[in-house]
């Protein structure tokens, strides 16, 4: 393989950028020398892709400037940023997959050489190029895959190739975003091993939710969250800063403990046994078991990217399952429809919330009440969420975010459902929104409403929930009492922290 050249010094400085009036990355900065190894980290929503996007020449900054070497290049297009020496993996496998793999590493290389000029010539002709698309096969563990069809790669093979396709440009800068995404465990270590093989004259910023890998892998790492920089410092530092651990594991627990427990005697209403689900070849779930007994709160936890969010969506029959059961009521739901699902009592308040264009409020809000009657009407809803009574003329898409996860709930709330699915409710939200969540939880736990809830911020998940599992790369890692598991800030530690 072709040597790397020395690697690109990157500096950001105080590097802002809005998109209309949501501010995804405020006063950023960030000194990466020739050679130095750094991670990115954050909380899901820390605008760690979209500081990529910047530097990569996607998103112009709104404010601050980057400089690769010395030299500006905010608001280069990315085919410029790529040609002074800057490659970029995805989040998501971006192949040809109809082509040889030799062959997406060969167009790879070409990219970078004056031979794209020429690609109706026979691929085979370019001798030079192609040794060095084998090279770096060979140094990512796929000479022997070299002329399959892409497609045919498992998810832990296709971003081997991704990193030979980017290794084969002999890049100055490297930005990896998140690597090790949708591995299974034999993968994840397989990969690993690849990566913390890079050349070390090899500039590389890495983004990924494995914490304890990108302290392994970095010289340096800097802590993002809601856009704003936490922290810079080495691994060591970052462990023992206070503030970041904050961020993953919560500050000081404020319990909510019932006055009367729910009644755990009684028969699971939802069982799931051994879920296992993914996106096309990339594992998202692996042998998930968990219950949900009426009357529950029951909060599944995790940092960004473990598998909360797909274990909720294949639950409601948005995602198939590979494998396992689920069963609703004591009878099998499998692998049924959202529609069929809805009937049976599940219903779902998406990651997002998902408002519907040019309907108000109401409307929307009543179109969830169509043919569910139950102890949830209308008005109940005005009455749990004041503010949706005073805004309901209102169009949905105008109302802040806290407004619409309100919206969200009411909708899920008017299907009357067996079993209310949360996703991510007090995402985006401001510190006194989330209280305003918080105090709408306890509230449907104290009318009997059984919940699981999918959450990140801990405080607000372990002040409310009965119980808990925490997902760590889409596993059960613990499973057990919410008020354990609060009084155990060791254990909380460990499970979730940095």
């Amino acid at each position: 393989m072709t040597a790397t050249s020395q690697g690109l010094a990157l500096k950001v400085q105080n590097l802002t950028r809005r998109f209309g009036g949501v501010t995804a990355l405020r006063d950023v900065n960030l000194d990466v020398q020739p050679g130095q190894r750094h991670a990115v980290i954050g909380p899901n929503g820390a605008g760690k892709s979209t500081l990529f996007r910047v530097i990569s020449g996607e998103y112009p900054p709104s404010e601050g400037t980057v400089t690769l070497g010395g030299r500006p290049v905010g608001g280069l297009p990315p085919e410029k940023v790529a040609g002074l020496g800057v490659a970029r993996s995805f989040q998501t496998s971006s192949l040809f997959t109809e082509d040889r793999v030799l062959d997406n590493v060969l167009l790879a290389v070409m990219a970078h050489t004056p031979a794209r000029r020429g690609l109706w010539r026979p691929l085979a002709g370019q001798r030079a190029l192609v040794r060095q698309a084998e090279e770096a096969l060979e140094r990512m563990g796929l000479q022997d895959s070299a002329h399959l069809s892409a497609g045919a790669l498992s998810h832990g093979e296709k971003r081997q190739l991704e990193l030979a396709m980017v290794l084969a440009q002999a890049p100055r800068l490297l930005l990896l975003d998140e690597p090790l995404a949708g591995l299974s465990a034999h993968e994840r270590e397989h990969v690993m091993n690849l990566i913390l093989k890079l050349p070390r004259d090899l500039t590389t910023v890495l983004i990924e939710h494995d914490l304890a890998f990108c302290l392994k892998f970095a010289d340096l790492v800097t802590v993002l969250s809601n856009g704003e920089p936490l922290a810079t410092g080495t691994p060591d530092q970052i462990r023992a800063d206070e503030a970041v651990q904050a961020v993953y594991v919560g500050s000081a627990l404020e319990r909510h403990g019932r006055a009367v427990a729910a009644d755990t005697g009684q028969p699971a209403v939802l069982t799931v046994q051994g879920l296992s689900a993914g996106y096309g070849s990339a594992s998202a779930l692996e042998d998930v078991s968990l219950e949900v007994r009426p009357g529950e709160v029951v909060a599944v936890l995790g940092r960004n990217g473990m598998g909360k969010t797909t274990l909720l969506t294949t639950l409601m029959g948005w995602r198939r399952p590979t494998a396992g059961t689920v069963r609703l009521g004591g009878q099998d739901a499998t692998g049924q429809r959202p529609q069929a699902l809805a009937a049976r009592g599940l219903a779902l308040v998406p990651q997002g919330r998902r408002m519907l264009h040019e309907l108000t409020v109401e409307e929307e809000l009543r179109l969830a009440a169509r043919n569910r009657p139950g102890k949830w009407t209308l008005e109940r809803v005005y009455a749990t969420f004041p503010r949706l009574r005073e805004r309901r003329a209102s169009l949905s898409t105008t109302l802040s975010g806290g407004e619409q996860q309100m919206v969200a709930i009411g909708r899920a709330l008017l299907q009357n459902p067996t079993v209310l699915l949360l996703d991510e409710p007090t995402e985006g939200l401001s510190p006194l929104m989330v209280s305003v969540v918080r105090d709408v939880l306890l509230t449907l736990r104290g009318s009997g409403e059984t919940i699981l809830l999918a959450e990140q911020n801990l405080d607000l998940a372990l002040a409310v929930a009965d119980r808990v599992y925490v997902l760590d790369h889409g596993a059960v890692s613990f499973g057990g009492d919410a008020a354990h598991l609060a009084d155990d800030r060791a254990l909380m530690r460990s499970l979730m922290g940095v």
